[in-house]
């Protein structure tokens, strides 16, 4: 598990497309958006904005499209053949995107404070810590699914982008929602991402609630075990449907004499 772990970890480090999505831009967008709306209180706000959308997109759409990726050139087969499990799998995997998450969040927040001037105390940064890494293992186990549900890069592109879209606009991650409709309010309370924010909103406030903070965290937690569990079951170690396989298997067998 710690050879799948390293691997996966290094593969990341050295993907282009990884490295742009979930370190430059977040990074840019953070720097761009603090000095130009110099406003009161806002950096912070920005700051857990950028923050949880590193999650949401670098966890969910970078991890859909690394699956796939590996799934189509036969990497999981080759895993197949060994006695590793799906679920050791999941984790390893999980694990190497929480690890890279870590660093990139790492590099935001001094960011934040070198740029923008933000002040974090000790246990802000405990807090924020324990929130990233819920969020992290949440959306990653949300990316596989995506990349369970899909049949090639386009089809992956389009479920990810139908997945992380909706969430991100129905969160109060940049803006607030008490001027949307009743029902964007209703679809925001019974999706992950709005806990995230809010958890990581709570982490970054001064004097915040820690009940609310734990109602929060405990809430993203439950989604977390329902999405990990959603990607053991649905995860495939080939790019054929499992229902394809089983039919080209019935047709051969029945053509055989």
């Amino acid at each position: 598990m710690i050879t799948v772990f390293t691997t996966m970890l290094r593969g990341m480090m050295r993907d282009m497309h990884t490295l742009f999505w979930t370190i430059a831009f977040p990074i840019v967008l953070l720097i761009g958006l603090g000095l130009y709306l110099q406003q009161p209180a806002y950096p912070e706000k920005l700051l857990s904005g950028v923050l949880t959308m590193n999650v949401l997109f670098g966890s969910t759409m970078v991890t859909a499209f690394n699956v796939m990726s590996h799934r189509n050139r036969g990497v999981y087969k080759l895993l197949r053949a060994t006695p590793f499990r799906i679920s050791a799998f999941v984790a390893a995997m999980t694990g190497a995107r929480t690890a890279l998450s870590l660093i990139v969040s790492a590099a935001i927040i001094a960011t934040g404070k070198l740029m923008l001037g933000i002040s974090l105390r000790p246990l802000n940064l405990v807090l924020m810590l324990i929130v990233l890494l819920v969020g992290t293992v949440c959306f990653t186990a949300l990316g596989f699914v995506a990349a369970n549900l899909s049949k090639d890069e386009s089809n992956v592109n389009m479920i990810s982008n139908l997945i992380g879209f909706p969430l991100l606009f129905t969160s109060e991650a940049f803006y607030s929602l008490q001027q949307a409709p009743e029902w964007v309010k209703i679809f925001g309370s019974l999706q992950p991402f709005h806990y995230l924010v809010k958890a990581m909103n709570l982490a970054l406030a001064q004097a915040g609630s820690l009940a609310d903070f734990g109602f929060s965290l405990l809430t993203l937690a439950g989604f977390t075990v329902i999405c990990l569990g959603a990607a053991v079951l649905t995860f495939r170690w080939d790019s054929e449907a499992p229902s394809r396989r089983s039919t080209m298997t019935r047709t051969t067998s029945d053509s055989l004499p």
